[in-house]
């Protein structure tokens, strides 16, 4: 009886290990379109007039590393117009300064991706780092009034790709940035209390590839 279990399971594992087999390494490269709510919304507003900023960005995915798991790595970049302001009882009061402030998320994500509909509908979900480069610039401005920084924090991921055609996938892509030690030291994110620099993003996302 042993002996017959044991042949059993032996032919069982030979003829599901091709199954894993199957799923071959690909890679897929893609665009994004989205928008961005910062979680420093109040200081944003308050030197550009908007708490959201829309943009581009781009990455590229390795697919089935191990079964159904991903890696990837994306780019944005999202800039405000505005300037600078001085925040006096609650009021906020513009000096007539233009100021830019940009910012360019470099992501680097690993996770886990699901397939329904033979394939062509494949959820995913994930998480891993934020790097994030943030620029701050405005004419005249004096010695320590720029800022230039570059910090990191956790990331989330998740989002669906549907087949269209072949290669080409079109699907929508979320992420949540947690990054802090660049804002909430001076300034008027520290009159508002605002110590995050990440926020939740949502993008059409457009790919090509495996």
């Amino acid at each position: 009886m042993i002996r017959q279990v044991v042949i059993v399971v032996g032919l069982w594992l030979l003829s599901s290990r091709p199954g894993f087999a199957q799923a071959t390494i690909g890679a897929r490269g893609y665009m994004t379109y989205g928008i961005t709510t910062f979680a420093a919304a109040d200081s944003f507003e308050a030197v550009s007039g908007k708490r959201t900023r829309s943009g581009w960005g781009g990455g590229g995915t390795v697919t089935n590393v191990w079964r159904d798991l991903f890696v990837d790595v994306a780019l944005s970049s999202r800039t405000f117009e505005g300037e600078r302001v001085f925040i006096n009882s609650g009021t906020t009061y513009p000096l007539g300064i233009p100021m830019t402030v940009t910012l360019r998320p470099l992501d680097l994500a690993a996770g886990w991706r699901w397939r329904f509909t033979r394939g062509k509908v494949s959820p995913y979900a994930g998480g891993g780092i934020s790097f994030v480069s943030y620029k701050e610039t405005s004419d005249f401005s004096q010695t320590g009034d720029d800022v230039n920084e570059q910090k990191a924090g956790a990331l989330v991921v998740g989002g669906v790709d549907v087949a269209i055609w072949k290669w080409i996938y079109v699907g929508g892509d979320l992420r949540y940035r947690a990054v802090s030690g660049v804002l909430g030291l001076g300034g008027v994110s520290e009159v508002f209390g605002d110590d995050q620099l990440g926020g939740f993003a949502a993008a059409l996302r457009v790919s090509v590839g495996r």
